[in-house]
């Protein structure tokens, strides 16, 4: 069982990006300006999309402190992909790409993707010298015969890398690729730290009986009548795993767990093939059984963000 601690990317870390800001269809904010309920700006210090909650023609107080006028909607589409949230995503045509400058870090989790093919460049500087280089099919074995011929390939939505060496200032290339003219997105990409809640230990780890669940924030509307209405909205996936371990690394794992409780993490019970369901973005907690004398248990629970 591993925890991706996520890295805050902020203005400087992000050198480049095939996503403009604005971009298409996005306003940049003015002021002393008529805006009218319902109108939305963007603000490029905030990376933060305001909708108009009071029509107005001559403020100029900036969205973000006016909250009387503006409340905020979302992230513009290029800081999309480093917020908390799966369900806001960043998008392109055909490709989506971000340049990184993010610090020490040793993984890579991407959630929410939908693309066919992920490319991983990572120089130890800016501009420097090539020392890790992948490129990842994302699509997904079909799951039986009529899938192989009619259905097609149903590309993974997410993805963890590791085992990055670190380096003081490198240069980090993600690139999302789709077919020509389709649209590639990317809901959450989380650079940072992971480390093993197991620890270094011979033995141990996540326990078979994890369980994915998948969790629908939509729900049936009944009308006065009997009548009845489906109102959708988002979706999030739930973990539960427990985790067997060496006693002597259950009180660091306990503090790890504290550290994050919290803060939105990548939980990821196993990178086995096969499992990725069994790797969640969310917030975290968890209870440590001392079982005895040289074994402990640790069960985690993760709410995953939508």
């Amino acid at each position: 069982m591993n925890v991706l601690i996520p890295i805050t990317i902020t203005d400087a870390m992000l050198t480049s990006s095939t996503v403009a800001e604005p971009a298409a269809g996005e306003t940049a904010w003015v002021a002393s300006t008529a805006y009218v309920l319902g109108d939305r700006r963007i603000r490029t210090t905030t990376h933060k999309v305001y909708e108009c909650v009071q029509a107005h023609t001559s403020r100029t107080a900036l969205p973000e402190v006016d909250t009387a006028y503006w409340l905020e909607y979302g992230p513009t589409l290029k800081w999309a992909a480093f917020d908390e949230m799966t369900s806001t995503k960043s998008s392109a045509t055909t490709t989506l790409s971000y340049v990184l400058r993010p610090g020490f870090f040793n993984a890579i989790a991407l959630y929410g993707m939908e693309a066919a093919s992920l490319s991983i460049t990572l120089k130890d500087a800016p501009g420097g010298t090539v020392v890790d280089s992948r490129t990842i099919d994302l699509s997904a074995q079909p799951r039986d015969f009529y899938d192989w011929a009619f259905g097609g390939f149903k590309p993974l939505a997410s993805i963890v890398a590791s085992g990055f060496l670190p380096y003081p200032d490198p240069e980090l290339t993600i690139t999302l690729t789709v077919a020509t003219g389709a649209t590639v997105k990317a809901g959450i990409i989380a650079v940072g730290d992971m480390s093993s809640l197991a620890g270094d230990g011979e033995w141990g780890g996540t326990q078979y009986g994890a369980k994915a669940e998948p969790v629908s924030y939509s729900y049936i509307k009944r009308n006065d009548d009997g009548t009845t209405k489906i109102v959708r909205r988002h979706a999030a996936t739930d973990m539960n795993v427990s985790i067997i371990l060496p006693r002597e690394f259950a009180d660091a794992a306990v503090g790890v767990v504290q550290s994050v409780l919290d803060k939105p993490v990548a939980w990821i019970a196993t990178q086995a093939t096969g499992y990725e369901s069994l790797s969640v973005f969310g917030l975290g907690s968890g209870s440590m059984s001392y079982d005895s004398f040289g074994i402990a248990t640790l069960s985690i629970n993760v709410k995953g963000l939508i």
